[in-house]
């Protein structure tokens, strides 16, 4: 994939990450690029049986969604890493090759808070553990250890609760009601910065091919965004492919269709792209872009 975001340290993390949120349903491509975030989102957490407002408020908690962001140094002299904020140790056993990859880190992030409720319980001190370290909650529950302010108020932060409240209930989730996630992110995006900045452009690049090439398509969300997180390993392997992106439109005054789909210039091109990824296990059919104005 071409290397769009050249001002940032990882230049292919962004574009990748912008190709693969791109949601088509307004010409205001910066909402877009918020209900863009919440597919991705949204495709990590089911695929980890979270709810998506839990994980979008962790991933905002720990970089504001900016898959740049580096955190301070630690006693140990490294830093957290990308939008996840993986340390260099954690991010090595959970095999994530490039913490800076935001198509690589979110699920990443949400199987391992996935992991984290089932060893400890809930959700609550599954935040703890992913701020403070699962040694670190640990040894409080056994009293043997502390916690920090910072994770006290990470925890109550992201989940309305305090750490001692979810350290009572045990094996229970006490989130409050689910929030629509685009709600969620316009409430939590202060003005958006380089990030939402370089999205923005990727959705307009993304909108502007003439040709397509679907690996997903229907009526049901879940369905496709299951098909995502399936086929992006896929697609990923295959040099020189774009990545998959989401869409989701009403064509011909019919209901939301959800799409995932790569952009193509031409046909040909969509259709010998098409081929590799067929040849790779993939479903895939070519079809021209909606609103492309071609004939």
């Amino acid at each position: 994939m071409a290397r769009l975001i050249g001002t940032l340290r990882p230049a292919a993390a962004a574009a990748a990450f912008a190709l693969s949120l791109v949601a088509c349903i307004a010409p205001g491509h910066a909402e877009d690029a918020g209900q863009s975030l919440c597919l991705m989102l949204e495709s990590a957490a089911k695929a980890n049986d979270l709810p998506p407002a839990f994980l979008a408020r962790v991933i905002w908690r720990e970089s504001r969604f900016d898959a740049d962001a580096v955190g301070p140094r630690t006693r140990r002299g490294q830093r957290a890493q990308g939008i996840a904020q993986f340390m260099p140790g954690t991010a090595a056993e959970r095999g994530l090759d490039d913490p800076y990859d935001p198509v690589q880190a979110l699920p990443k992030a949400a199987a391992f808070l996935s992991e984290l409720r089932t060893t400890f319980g809930n959700l609550g001190l599954a935040a703890a553990a992913y701020n403070a370290g699962p040694a670190r909650v640990r040894g409080w529950l056994d009293g043997t250890r502390t916690l920090p302010a910072e994770t006290r108020n990470y925890v109550l932060a992201i989940t309305g609760r305090g750490v001692d409240d979810w350290a009572k209930v045990g094996s229970a989730d006490l989130l409050a009601p689910a929030t629509d996630c685009e709600q969620l992110i316009a409430s939590l995006q202060e003005p958006p910065g380089a990030f939402f900045s370089e999205l923005k452009q990727q959705v307009e690049s993304a909108l502007s091919k003439p040709w397509g090439l679907v690996l997903a398509a229907g009526l049901s969300r879940d369905h496709v965004l299951d098909r995502y997180a399936r086929v992006i390993g896929q697609v990923r392997a295959l040099t020189g492919a774009p990545e998959p992106i989401l869409t989701a439109a009403r064509e011909r005054g019919l209901n939301r269709i959800y799409k995932a789909w790569i952009g193509a210039d031409t046909r040909p091109a969509a259709n010998t792209l098409c081929a590799r990824i067929r040849a790779a296990g993939s479903a895939c059919f070519v079809l021209r872009a909606p609103r492309s104005g071609r004939t």
